[in-house]
Protein backbone atom coordinates (compact mmCIF):
# COMPACT_ATOMS: atom_id res chain seq x y z
CA UNK A 1 0.00 0.00 0.00
CA UNK A 2 2.85 2.40 0.86
CA UNK A 3 4.55 1.69 -2.51
CA UNK A 4 1.36 2.38 -4.45
CA UNK A 5 1.03 5.77 -2.78
CA UNK A 6 4.59 6.65 -3.80
CA UNK A 7 3.91 5.59 -7.38
CA UNK A 8 0.83 7.89 -7.48
CA UNK A 9 1.87 11.04 -5.60
CA UNK A 10 -1.18 13.00 -6.74
CA UNK A 11 -3.69 10.48 -5.38
CA UNK A 12 -3.58 11.90 -1.84
CA UNK A 13 -4.11 15.41 -3.15
CA UNK A 14 -6.99 14.30 -5.35
CA UNK A 15 -8.66 12.47 -2.47
CA UNK A 16 -8.24 15.49 -0.24
CA UNK A 17 -9.70 17.78 -2.90
CA UNK A 18 -12.62 15.44 -3.45
CA UNK A 19 -13.36 15.32 0.30
CA UNK A 20 -13.18 19.12 0.46
CA UNK A 21 -15.60 19.45 -2.45
CA UNK A 22 -17.99 16.94 -0.87
CA UNK A 23 -17.98 18.94 2.36
CA UNK A 24 -18.66 22.14 0.43
CA UNK A 25 -21.63 20.51 -1.31
CA UNK A 26 -23.04 19.26 2.01
CA UNK A 27 -22.74 22.73 3.58
CA UNK A 28 -24.44 24.27 0.53
CA UNK A 29 -27.32 21.80 0.77
CA UNK A 30 -27.77 22.63 4.45
CA UNK A 31 -27.84 26.36 3.63
CA UNK A 32 -30.45 25.89 0.91
CA UNK A 33 -32.55 23.67 3.18
CA UNK A 34 -32.58 26.34 5.87
CA UNK A 35 -33.62 29.03 3.37
CA UNK A 36 -36.37 26.76 2.06
CA UNK A 37 -37.63 26.16 5.60
CA UNK A 38 -37.79 29.87 6.40
CA UNK A 39 -39.53 30.67 3.11
CA UNK A 40 -42.17 27.97 3.68
CA UNK A 41 -42.86 29.26 7.21
CA UNK A 42 -43.26 32.83 6.01
CA UNK A 43 -45.59 31.73 3.20
CA UNK A 44 -47.82 29.76 5.57
CA UNK A 45 -48.23 32.78 7.85
CA UNK A 46 -48.86 35.16 4.95
CA UNK A 47 -51.58 32.98 3.42
CA UNK A 48 -53.31 32.01 6.68
CA UNK A 49 -56.96 32.88 7.26
CA UNK A 50 -58.29 34.27 10.54
CA UNK A 51 -59.25 30.81 11.78
CA UNK A 52 -55.88 29.40 10.75
CA UNK A 53 -54.04 32.22 12.52
CA UNK A 54 -55.95 31.38 15.70
CA UNK A 55 -54.95 27.74 15.27
CA UNK A 56 -51.32 28.69 14.64
CA UNK A 57 -51.35 30.72 17.84
CA UNK A 58 -52.04 27.52 19.82
CA UNK A 59 -50.02 24.93 17.91
CA UNK A 60 -46.48 24.28 16.81
CA UNK A 61 -46.80 24.13 13.02
CA UNK A 62 -44.03 21.55 12.53
CA UNK A 63 -45.20 18.86 14.96
CA UNK A 64 -48.87 19.88 15.25
CA UNK A 65 -48.56 19.67 19.03
CA UNK A 66 -49.34 22.59 21.32
CA UNK A 67 -46.67 25.29 21.41
CA UNK A 68 -44.79 26.44 24.51
CA UNK A 69 -47.07 29.40 25.15
CA UNK A 70 -50.13 27.15 25.21
CA UNK A 71 -48.28 24.68 27.41
CA UNK A 72 -47.38 27.35 29.98
CA UNK A 73 -51.03 28.38 30.25
CA UNK A 74 -52.30 24.80 30.48
CA UNK A 75 -49.84 23.69 33.18
CA UNK A 76 -51.03 26.54 35.40
CA UNK A 77 -54.68 25.69 34.78
CA UNK A 78 -54.17 21.98 35.43
CA UNK A 79 -52.35 22.63 38.72
CA UNK A 80 -55.19 24.88 39.87
CA UNK A 81 -57.71 22.18 38.98
CA UNK A 82 -55.67 19.46 40.69
CA UNK A 83 -55.44 21.50 43.88
CA UNK A 84 -59.12 22.35 43.87
CA UNK A 85 -60.28 18.76 43.48
CA UNK A 86 -57.32 17.16 45.27
CA UNK A 87 -56.43 15.06 42.25
CA UNK A 88 -53.00 14.09 40.89
CA UNK A 89 -51.45 15.50 37.73
CA UNK A 90 -48.12 14.55 36.18
CA UNK A 91 -45.66 16.10 33.79
CA UNK A 92 -43.46 14.21 31.33
CA UNK A 93 -40.61 15.84 29.41
CA UNK A 94 -38.92 14.28 26.38
CA UNK A 95 -35.63 15.21 24.69
CA UNK A 96 -34.17 13.78 21.49
CA UNK A 97 -30.75 12.30 22.29
CA UNK A 98 -27.87 13.94 20.42
CA UNK A 99 -30.16 16.39 18.65
CA UNK A 100 -27.52 19.06 18.07
CA UNK A 101 -25.16 16.48 16.56
CA UNK A 102 -27.94 15.39 14.19
CA UNK A 103 -28.52 19.01 13.22
CA UNK A 104 -24.83 19.63 12.47
CA UNK A 105 -24.46 16.40 10.53
CA UNK A 106 -27.65 16.23 8.49
CA UNK A 107 -29.09 19.76 8.42
CA UNK A 108 -32.37 21.43 9.32
CA UNK A 109 -34.82 19.51 7.16
CA UNK A 110 -33.63 16.11 8.37
CA UNK A 111 -33.87 17.15 12.03
CA UNK A 112 -37.33 18.55 11.29
CA UNK A 113 -38.24 15.08 10.02
CA UNK A 114 -37.00 13.67 13.34
CA UNK A 115 -39.13 16.15 15.30
CA UNK A 116 -42.19 15.23 13.23
CA UNK A 117 -41.64 11.58 14.17
CA UNK A 118 -41.46 12.57 17.85
CA UNK A 119 -44.73 14.45 17.48
CA UNK A 120 -46.32 11.42 15.85
CA UNK A 121 -45.08 9.13 18.65
CA UNK A 122 -46.47 11.44 21.33
CA UNK A 123 -49.85 11.73 19.63
CA UNK A 124 -49.98 7.94 19.45
CA UNK A 125 -49.33 7.55 23.18
CA UNK A 126 -51.48 10.23 24.82
CA UNK A 127 -55.15 10.15 25.76
CA UNK A 128 -57.68 12.74 24.61
CA UNK A 129 -57.41 14.56 27.95
CA UNK A 130 -53.60 14.75 27.88
CA UNK A 131 -51.81 17.86 26.63
CA UNK A 132 -48.70 17.21 24.48
CA UNK A 133 -46.58 20.23 23.54
CA UNK A 134 -43.32 21.21 21.92
CA UNK A 135 -41.62 22.92 24.83
CA UNK A 136 -38.44 24.06 23.05
CA UNK A 137 -36.52 23.36 19.84
CA UNK A 138 -35.67 19.80 20.89
CA UNK A 139 -37.75 19.18 24.04
CA UNK A 140 -41.35 18.11 24.42
CA UNK A 141 -43.71 18.11 27.40
CA UNK A 142 -46.91 16.23 28.16
CA UNK A 143 -49.36 17.17 30.90
CA UNK A 144 -51.15 14.08 32.22
CA UNK A 145 -54.28 14.99 34.23
CA UNK A 146 -55.59 12.46 36.76
CA UNK A 147 -52.26 10.60 36.61
CA UNK A 148 -49.94 9.86 39.51
CA UNK A 149 -46.16 9.35 39.36
CA UNK A 150 -46.29 5.59 38.76
CA UNK A 151 -48.83 6.00 35.96
CA UNK A 152 -46.67 8.71 34.37
CA UNK A 153 -43.63 6.41 34.48
CA UNK A 154 -45.57 3.83 32.45
CA UNK A 155 -46.38 6.46 29.83
CA UNK A 156 -42.78 7.71 29.84
CA UNK A 157 -41.34 4.25 29.22
CA UNK A 158 -43.86 3.66 26.44
CA UNK A 159 -42.62 6.85 24.76
CA UNK A 160 -38.98 5.82 25.19
CA UNK A 161 -39.65 2.37 23.69
CA UNK A 162 -41.60 3.69 20.71
CA UNK A 163 -38.92 6.28 19.97
CA UNK A 164 -36.23 3.60 19.99
CA UNK A 165 -38.28 1.54 17.54
CA UNK A 166 -39.25 4.42 15.25
CA UNK A 167 -37.07 4.92 12.20
CA UNK A 168 -36.59 8.23 10.40
CA UNK A 169 -35.98 8.26 6.65
CA UNK A 170 -35.10 11.55 4.97
CA UNK A 171 -32.81 12.57 2.09
CA UNK A 172 -31.53 9.00 1.70
CA UNK A 173 -30.63 8.87 5.40
CA UNK A 174 -32.07 6.08 7.55
CA UNK A 175 -31.76 7.19 11.16
CA UNK A 176 -32.46 5.54 14.48
CA UNK A 177 -33.04 8.04 17.26
CA UNK A 178 -33.59 7.60 20.97
CA UNK A 179 -35.09 9.83 23.63
CA UNK A 180 -34.48 10.70 27.27
CA UNK A 181 -37.60 11.16 29.40
CA UNK A 182 -38.13 12.87 32.76
CA UNK A 183 -41.18 12.55 35.05
CA UNK A 184 -42.52 14.66 37.93
CA UNK A 185 -45.92 14.59 39.63
CA UNK A 186 -48.21 16.73 41.77
CA UNK A 187 -48.44 16.48 44.74
CA UNK A 188 -45.68 13.87 45.16
CA UNK A 189 -42.78 15.94 43.84
CA UNK A 190 -44.04 19.53 43.75
CA UNK A 191 -47.05 21.71 44.52
CA UNK A 192 -46.54 24.70 42.20
CA UNK A 193 -46.34 24.67 38.41
CA UNK A 194 -42.87 26.21 38.22
CA UNK A 195 -41.54 23.81 40.84
CA UNK A 196 -43.12 20.88 39.01
CA UNK A 197 -41.50 22.00 35.75
CA UNK A 198 -38.13 22.44 37.45
CA UNK A 199 -38.25 18.97 39.01
CA UNK A 200 -39.23 17.43 35.70
CA UNK A 201 -36.34 19.18 33.90
CA UNK A 202 -33.97 17.86 36.57
CA UNK A 203 -35.27 14.35 36.01
CA UNK A 204 -34.81 14.77 32.24
CA UNK A 205 -31.22 15.94 32.75
CA UNK A 206 -30.59 12.89 34.93
CA UNK A 207 -31.81 10.61 32.12
CA UNK A 208 -29.54 12.41 29.64
CA UNK A 209 -26.52 12.20 31.95
CA UNK A 210 -27.03 8.46 32.31
CA UNK A 211 -26.42 8.11 28.59
CA UNK A 212 -29.84 8.70 27.06
CA UNK A 213 -32.57 6.25 26.09
CA UNK A 214 -33.55 6.40 29.78
CA UNK A 215 -36.51 7.35 31.95
CA UNK A 216 -35.87 9.17 35.23
CA UNK A 217 -38.27 10.38 37.93
CA UNK A 218 -37.91 13.44 40.16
Amino acid sequence: MFCRVLENPQRGNLSGSRAYMDNQVIERVKELEQRSLLTATQASLTNASGEEIERLALLDTLTELYNSRTFNKEIRDELKRAKRYKRPVSLVMVSVDGFKDLQRTYGALTTDAVLKVVGSVLRGVVRDVDIPARYSSEEFAIILPETNASGAMIVADRIRTRMANAGVTHNWHNLKVTASVGVAAFPTHAREHDELLGRCIQALETAIQKGGDQVASA
